[in-house]
């Protein structure tokens, strides 16, 4: 039966792809076009004259219309397709100044003057790094002139364009970092992290040669609870005693029976990297970027930008996590008082607020640490301005506000999640209060409230005139998603979002229900059909956009697309939970199983900082690129596998310094 279902999902999806497909890149044509990237020697400039002053600067230019130029002709029809192509108007030049000025001087004082053609001021994602960049305003007026003058005498000759230009940064061989503020809390915090690490390992070591209980063996003694609240306190950062707890067994039966969402999380997580790595590659330099652009007319490109529907899978288990907690404190003790009520709100967003934020804020603080540029003239424009971001906003995103307020200089664009997801836990919370306080309209509350976000991203997306779903093009990835509109306001708010939030926590209520009436829903055929072709389906889902994703240059109807807007998401999120459902339930076998191994107890459990700090990871390895790189299948799995290795040993790292040091002090004080 399966094997027809997976025969029909293909041929679906063949089908789709036919009566999508169409669009056919003229090269020809592409190839009249200036190199979206050009850059001189970086290492040569910098050190051929090592005695004397070098400057090498980072300039972001715009052709200027041309009507009388094939170029243009080709900028302006491959360009249109902005969902596909990169912005072919928009160009990247790395120039050394001394040899700037040696092609202007053989080029001659009449030729020179007619060169320069202006500044680009009104470019609104440029200027948010050039508001970032303020310590580079002297060179800007030094050299703005002479370099927009060296970079019309590139393609006026070769192409017959122009173009205004703007610098980004401008780095010189005498360049040195200072130790500041910002760098010495950084590392004064890591050097008391490690002391505190090292003494609490110790004082647990010291405990474990001289046991109090004699019921407890030296080989259990880091297993075991120790007497005392101080020597709890103590050894809350004993590295062999949260290794411990790392990989400790889920306990009692519906911690075994969630055993399978540390594997999700890992699994999720792999896809997330995924996204994130290509997403920082188009925000470095590409050499052959007509790659790219053709792949995403293809139904693969379709399941890249399809990705985005990976992320709700978090939204669902964080809801579902929740209730779960909910529903155990509430068996405890039923009744509860106003102030209980009160209480218990404060006490859950109080230690969710500490438990992510503590090693949240210390990723914040690595990633706006100074460090002397160890890669090339890419290095300021993908690490840098992280830094600069972080160490200006970093406020905003420990409030969790990013999302509403400065998101064009975004410090840790991932963090758009948990901003959403915090939103989510606070109203979620509520609706679980009210339902347990009036229990006789539960299903109404939820009914209305799931209802509304269900159908709100449709009228969002009817009245906003936005797509039916979000696409990062290739351009919107290259600028690092500033000033994005649709990022900003339909894809990152929690409102978008809540509805999928939901989805987890119903999942959680309906387990419990069946749970409590001991209802064996793993013996039901139907439902163990339903489970099995939810994997087929959300296959073919991710498929869906395809039509639409490859005809957005056509009129779409606008009532169907707010349609498809709201179903999309929230329909991924709904089968998930039903999956999720399922799996808690018993059904799945050879997936459950595998979903047992006990590698993904510890993978699950270092998956937030992964997330945290992944992309921190990804941005120092881009910055280090010299020249633009090559992009293709083997390069982007390397780049996906390396940030995923090291992003997952920075994590243990994270953990043993921070988060599971932070969990243990906040169970001394429940």
């Amino acid at each position: 039966m399966f094997s027809k279902i997976y025969i029909w999902l293909f041929t679906a999806v063949s089908h789709i792809a036919f009566i999508a497909s169409g669009y056919e890149m003229n090269m020809t044509e592409y190839f009249k076009m200036p190199n979206l990237y050009e850059f001189d020697d970086y290492d040569r400039c910098l050190q051929e004259f090592s005695k004397s002053r070098e400057t090498y600067c980072f300039v972001r230019a715009e052709v200027l219309p041309q009507n009388n130029s094939e170029a243009w002709h080709a900028i302006a029809e491959i360009s249109k397709y902005n969902k596909h192509h990169f912005d072919h108007r928009h160009l990247y030049f790395g120039l050394c100044l001394r040899w700037c000025k040696d092609d202007l001087a053989e080029a001659g004082v009449d030729v020179v003057k007619e060169l320069y053609t202006g500044l680009l001021t009104n470019n609104t994602k440029l200027n948010t790094y050039v508001n970032l960049f303020t310590a580079e305003e002297s060179n800007r007026q030094q050299y703005n002139t002479i370099l927009n003058q060296c970079i019309n005498l590139k393609l006026l000759p070769s192409y017959g364009l122009r173009a205004v230009s703007m610098i980004e940064y401008c780095e010189t061989n005498h360049t040195v970092v200072e130790m500041d503020t910002w760098n010495l809390i950084f590392y004064a915090v890591t050097f008391v992290l490690i002391l505190l690490v090292a003494a609490s390992s110790l004082f647990d070591f010291y405990l474990k040669q001289t046991p109090n209980d004699k019921d407890i063996s030296k080989e259990d003694h880091y297993k075991s609870a120790v007497a005392g609240i101080g020597n709890k306190l103590c050894v809350s950062f004993s590295i062999t005693r949260n290794w411990y707890r790392l990989n400790q067994e889920p306990v009692g039966k519906l911690g075994r029976d969630l055993r399978f969402l540390d594997c999700f999380k890992f699994f999720c997580m792999f896809l997330v990297v995924f996204a994130h790595t290509n997403w920082i590659l188009y925000e470095g330099a590409i050499s052959n970027p007509q790659d790219n652009e053709r792949l995403l007319h293809t139904v693969a490109g379709t399941l890249l930008i399809s990705g985005g529907l990976i992320t709700i899978t978090f939204f669902v288990f964080s809801g579902l996590l929740l209730t779960i907690n909910w529903i155990a404190l509430t068996k405890q003790k039923n009744e509860l008082s106003n102030m209980e009520y009160v209480g218990l709100f404060i006490k859950f967003n109080l230690f969710r607020y500490l438990r992510l934020t503590i090693p949240y804020a210390f990723v914040i603080l690595l990633s706006g640490v100074y460090f002397e540029n160890p890669g090339g003239p890419l290095w300021r424009h993908i690490v840098e301005r992280e830094q600069l971001a972080c160490r200006k906003n970093w406020w905003v995103n420990l409030l969790y506000i990013n999302n509403y307020y400065r998101n064009n200089e975004k410090c840790m664009l991932q963090s758009w999640y948990l901003a959403s997801d915090t939103f989510s836990f606070i109203i979620s919370l509520l609706l679980l209060m009210m339902a347990h306080k009036w229990p006789q309209i539960r299903n109404w509350l939820f009914g209305c409230v799931g209802g509304f976000f269900y159908v709100l991203p449709g009228f969002i997306a009817y009245f906003g005139e936005y797509d039916p779903f979000f696409v990062p093009s290739p351009q919107t990835q290259k600028d690092s998603f500033i000033d994005d509109r649709e990022f900003s306001e339909f894809y990152a708010p929690f409102h978008m979002n809540f509805a999928c939030y939901l989805c987890g926590v119903l999942a959680a209520i309906a387990n419990d229900e069946i749970t409590t009436k001991q209802f064996k829903l793993h013996k039901y055929k139907l439902f163990q059909c339903l489970w099995y072709a939810l994997i087929p389906f959300g296959v073919l889902w991710l498929f869906s956009a395809h039509p639409i994703y490859q005809h957005y240059y056509e009129d779409q109807p606008r009532f169907w697309n707010s349609v498809y807007a709201a179903i999309q998401r929230n329909s991924w999120a709904l089968g998930l939970g039903v999956f999720v459902l399922g799996m808690s339930c018993k059904v799945g076998g050879l997936f459950r199983k595998f979903s047992y191994l006990p590698i993904f107890r510890i993978l699950g459990r270092l998956t937030y900082g992964a997330f945290v700090i992944h992309i921190f990871v990804a941005r120092i390895v881009l910055g280090t690129l010299r020249t633009p790189l090559y992009f293709g299948p083997g390069i982007m799995i390397y780049f996906v596998l390396s940030t995923l290795v090291v992003s997952y040993l920075l994590s243990l790292v994270l953990a043993v310094l921070v988060e599971l040091p932070t969990s243990a002090l906040l169970k001394l004080v429940r």
